[in-house]
C-alpha cells in the first residue's frame, strides 16, 4: 500500500469532534415507540446529528492545515525575514481565527440539534402512536 493509500486508509476512521461530546455528554435515547411515517415501521427511534460528519472533519481539517503553515511560517522566519513570509503568516493567522470560530460552531450545532429517526430506513418523520396521523397510517387496531 502506498503511503497516499495508508493516509487515506487512516482518514477514514477519524471521527468527528461532536461524536466526541455525543459520547462524552450523552444524552438518554428516546424510549417510547413511535411510527416512521416514509416506511410505516413501528419502533423505538434513534437520535440523529443534524448536518453532515464529513463537512464537520472536512472544516477541522482546513483548521489543522492553516496551524501547520503558520507554525512552519513561524519558524522560518525565526531564521529567515522576508516580507512575503510575514504576510503569510497574518493572512494564515487570520483565516486560522475564522475557521476555527465556524468549526466550533458548526461541531456544537450538529452536537445540539438531534432528531429521532427510523432504524429501519432512516427516515426522519417519526410519529407518536397515539397521534390521529399514526391511527391513519395504521388503520384500524385490528387491521396490523
Amino acid at each position: 500500500m502506498t503511503s497516499w493509500g495508508q493516509l487515506i486508509g487512516w482518514l477514514r476512521h477519524l471521527v468527528p469532534p461532536s461524536s466526541h461530546l455525543k459520547r462524552l455528554f450523552g444524552q438518554q435515547p428516546p424510549t417510547a415507540q413511535r411510527l416512521c411515517v416514509a416506511c410505516a415501521h413501528v419502533g423505538v427511534p434513534t437520535r440523529q446529528m443534524a448536518g453532515r460528519s464529513d463537512v464537520e472533519l472536512a472544516l477541522w481539517g482546513i483548521v489543522v492545515m492553516l496551524a501547520v503553515i503558520y507554525f512552519a511560517d513561524r519558524l522560518i522566519l525565526a531564521f529567515y525575514n522576508p516580507w512575503a513570509l510575514r504576510v503569510l503568516l497574518k493572512v494564515t493567522s487570520m483565516a486560522g481565527k475564522v475557521f476555527i470560530v465556524l468549526s466550533m460552531a458548526y461541531t456544537l450545532i450538529r452536537f445540539s440539534i438531534q432528531t429521532d429517526t427510523c432504524p429501519k430506513c432512516g427516515g426522519s418523520p417519526v410519529i407518536p402512536l397515539d397521534s390521529p396521523r399514526a391511527r391513519e397510517i395504521l388503520g384500524p387496531p385490528g387491521a396490523h
